[in-house]
């Protein structure tokens, strides 16, 4: 194994399917799977031994289910990028698995170069969340006005934001908040990360579905 490559671990109740998946996830290139379980149970003895970069994660498993694995690793093994597969539309489990702290969630009918995307986007230490997934999630954080993502942003991340709802560039931002572009980069990064959203296009689309403008009231006032 290249020293370069990612380690996975593949845990899925069905055999064949587990099978397929590591023939698939092998032929990416840049990813090692260090082994294959059917429960949940039996991660953790392997996780003491050597904690994989990437664990793709069945939602419905025998014994416990997949949320409470995850819950379980995200405490004991907060490096590992969690990958959810399910058979369950996104309405469903996602947004569930995705609070739990699961880097991604993926339909199992997925085509294989869309798994090799998700992959490679959580192992380098990022979301992956369709565009699907993202509308589900402005819905349902619309739902309550108290729990709105924005609201955890700090001053300035808000400012960069209303910027970007504007169609400022970074280089524009940049010049008007007097800063680095590599500055209002790591803005946009930070913001991208609270709101659990993973593009510009994200950030207009939630803008305009809560109406926030530059000249409107300012709701991060408590936050740091």
């Amino acid at each position: 194994m290249g020293m370069d490559k990612k380690t996975v671990v593949l845990c899925d109740d069905h055999n064949i399917v587990r099978a397929g998946l590591r023939q698939i996830v092998e032929s990416f290139g840049d990813f090692h799977v260090l082994d294959d379980v059917s429960t949940g149970e039996a991660l953790f003895p392997l996780f003491r031994d050597q904690a994989p970069d990437v664990l793709l994660l069945d939602i419905s498993l025998p014994g416990r289910s997949g949320l409470e694995v995850l819950k379980q690793i995200q405490s004991m093994y907060p490096q590992v990028a969690v990958l959810a597969l399910s058979m369950y539309p996104e309405d469903q489990f996602a947004i569930r698995m995705i609070k739990a702290g699961a880097r991604g969630y993926l339909h199992k009918d997925s085509a294989p170069e869309v798994l090799e995307d998700a992959m490679r986007t959580v192992a380098s230490g990022k979301q992956y969340i369709s565009a699907d997934l993202t509308r589900l999630m402005i819905e349902e954080m619309a739902k309550d006005d108290s729990e709105l993502p924005h609201k955890s942003l700090s001053d300035r991340e808000y400012e960069v934001l209303l910027f970007i709802g504007e169609g400022k560039s970074m280089t524009e931002i940049a010049a008007q908040l007097s800063l680095s572009i590599k500055t209002v980069s790591t803005y946009r990064s930070r913001i991208l990360e609270k709101m659990r959203l993973k593009s510009n296009s994200d950030l207009v689309k939630y803008i305009l579905l809560h109406d926030l403008t530059p000249g409107g009231a300012d709701p991060t006032k408590s936050a740091s």
